[in-house]
């Protein structure tokens, strides 16, 4: 537990947060720790850590864990709303009793208030309570990682009126922030087209290239296809049973490897018992110390998505990939951010999808071809290195957010 302090200068909201692994939270814990060390007091006001399997960490359960600090950022968390379901309506209810419950333990405690606000999008109504706490001469930064609507609506997640809901919401609540970021020029277009007016800045994901680092890759042929992450709707997850079963109708020796959990892994795990496939394993995440021997474990990464999901999204787990020097396969539709990124890196490769035979023409392809994998893998690493370390990302990154307005 921690004491009370003065007022913060800074207070972050967020859904996720340390330590959940994957997702939005390690790159928000990243920015309000950077925050912290440029001398600014950061307090975050966060739900119990629960993502991805929508089940509170052992540990939290309790309570005894809502006031802590860590890595020099006051951490404040409440109860989140749980459930094994990934529809719209529990994701919407998730995030209704995290608006109500953070902003009535910030009504409480004038001394979570601060000049500076910035709030993680999902969810929006972070955003909107980040809106609501502003102060008179504030400043408040919202971070899109994903835009809602375009999502719920590409995943058939809600109804019309519900989509129009949520873009009236995304719309009011953006356009009361002094500034926005997003992931990607794509990203930036599709909020100006919803109405968007704030000033939108793009400022791309981060990764630790000194941490991960490129470990020796196997001479000969390929062994194992990664996927490693959330087991959720937009992944497109059935795309990697499809493929393992068109590996395995071919003959390839290639073990697929499905690390992680969400709320589609039971369906998942279902589908390869139904279809009999004796050439995938499923595995736990690793503890983020052991990422970058997790990462290496993989000759070969798999990157699918759903083809609904806007073509704006880039999975955040191809930027962990890149710096281990391991090249990877991912299902993208032509003209996506994740096409571009594919022509401009020649870290990978990308296949149209739902195509099973593309998919498994090009992993098979790269499986024969140590020589072909270690240079995507380097041209990879290389283009990390350069556009999204860590340190000179989070410096420019807080010299934008605390810049003056």
């Amino acid at each position: 537990m921690v004491a009370a302090r003065d007022a913060a200068d800074a207070l972050f909201i967020s859904q996720y947060y340390r330590p959940e692994a994957i997702g939005s939270a390690p790159f928000c814990g990243d920015l309000a720790e950077a925050l912290a060390e440029s001398g600014l007091r950061v307090q975050v006001m966060t739900a119990r850590p629960h993502y991805p399997e929508n089940k509170v960490f052992p540990g939290y359960e309790d309570g005894s864990r809502d006031r802590e600090r860590l890595n020099g950022v006051e951490i404040g968390r409440v109860p989140t709303h749980t459930g094994a379901s990934g529809s719209a309506l529990h994701r919407l209810a998730a995030e209704g009793s995290f608006l109500l419950r953070a902003g009535a333990t910030l009504a409480r405690d004038p001394s979570r208030r601060a000049p500076l606000i910035i709030s993680l999008c999902p969810s929006v109504l972070a955003v909107l309570l980040g809106g609501l706490l502003r102060r008179p001469g504030g400043r408040h930064v919202a971070l899109v990682h994903d835009i809602q609507s375009g999502l719920a609506e590409g995943l058939g997640m809600t109804g019309g009126a519900v989509s129009g809901i949520l873009r009236r919401l995304e719309r009011t609540a953006l356009n009361r922030c002094d500034m926005v970021l997003v992931l990607s020029e794509e990203m930036r277009d599709a909020l100006r087209a919803a109405g968007v007016r704030s000033p939108i800045h793009v400022h791309p994901i981060w990764i630790d290239t000194d941490t991960i680092r490129p470990q020796p890759a196997p001479a000969g042929p390929a062994r194992i296809a990664l996927y490693s992450g959330n087991f959720g709707r937009k992944q497109g997850l059935m795309q990697l049973v499809d493929l393992a079963e068109e590996l395995a109708d071919r003959g390839s020796a290639l073990r697929v490897l499905l690390r992680g959990r969400g709320s589609q892994d039971r369906r998942i795990a279902e589908e390869v018992t139904a279809r009999g496939l004796q050439n995938v394993e499923f595995g736990d995440l690793l503890a983020s110390e052991r990422l970058a021997d997790g990462l290496a474990e993989g000759d070969i990464h798999l990157v699918p998505q759903d083809p609904s999901v806007a073509d704006y999204a880039v999975p955040s787990k191809i930027y962990g990939i890149m710096a281990a020097g391991r090249p990877f396969v991912a299902t993208a539709r032509r003209g996506s951010t994740l096409w571009r990124l594919h022509r401009e890196s020649g870290a990978f490769l990308c296949v149209p999808p739902h195509d099973r035979g593309a998919f498994a023409s090009e992993v098979m392809g790269l499986a024969r071809n140590a020589e072909r994998r270690v240079d995507m893998g380097r041209r990879g690493r290389a283009w990390v290195t350069a556009h999204c370390a860590k340190k000179s990302s989070l410096k420019t990154l807080v010299g934008a957010i605390t810049a003056p307005s």
